[in-house]
């Protein structure tokens, strides 16, 4: 006595849905009788797509993408955030202190005098129109890219940024805090940049 039996499979390539389809032909055979033109029809629901989690576009940065740097001997850990990706601290012996940081945002994040004046307003300086952006503005190469050096120095206080644009994201290496300390530091923080490495950028070296 054959049997028909009809599966409807909205969803291929599912190795549950073959163990399935397998048992209702075993237990449909075992049966062995009944009218031979009982057809019978089985509906297999299709099972819901999941997916992995996803990083926002807005991420300070992926983590292939990320580049390495060397971290000056004497440098401590600082302060941790959700924005930073490289955190450090200096201190010496008199309380002052600086406060290194590495970020990352998509594009040019915000661009180059909105950075500017708002850095140079964290050291009480006032904004300044793009015209006179090159007295705190500087070229530098970092990575084997052309990149930016911000410095400026007000009332005791000290700002260095380096922004490095690349692959769509701009990278920004910031040292804030005490002017003296800062001018003790610069030589380990000019260290620093130029230890900074993208993968692409090690494959060329060893090219």
């Amino acid at each position: 006595v054959e049997r028909i039996i009809i599966l409807k499979v909205y969803m291929q390539n599912d190795t549950r849905v073959r163990i399935l389809a397998s048992l209702m032909i075993v237990a449909s055979l075992l049966a062995g009788c009944g009218d031979s033109s009982d057809i019978r029809s089985y509906a297999i629901p299709k099972e819901k797509e999941t997916s992995g989690p996803t990083i926002s576009a807005d991420s300070p940065a992926v983590s292939a993408d990320r580049p390495d740097w060397e971290v000056p001997e004497g440098w401590m850990p600082g302060r941790k955030s959700s924005m930073r990706l490289g955190s450090y601290l200096v201190k010496d012996g008199n309380g002052s202190s600086l406060d290194i940081s590495v970020s990352s945002l998509k594009g040019e994040g915000g661009g180059l005098l909105l950075n500017v004046n708002r850095w140079i307003g964290q050291i009480g300086l006032p904004p300044v129109k793009e015209t006179r952006l090159d007295e705190y503005v500087s070229e530098i190469t970092m990575a084997g890219k052309d990149a930016y050096l911000v410095q400026a120095t007000n009332q005791g206080q000290s700002l260095a940024t380096a922004i490095l644009t690349m692959d769509g994201r701009s990278w920004f290496f910031k040292m804030l805090g005490d002017a003296n300390l800062s001018e003790r530091e610069q030589a380990n923080f000019e260290t620093l940049l130029k230890s900074v490495r993208f993968d692409n950028t090690q494959e060329a070296d060893e090219e």
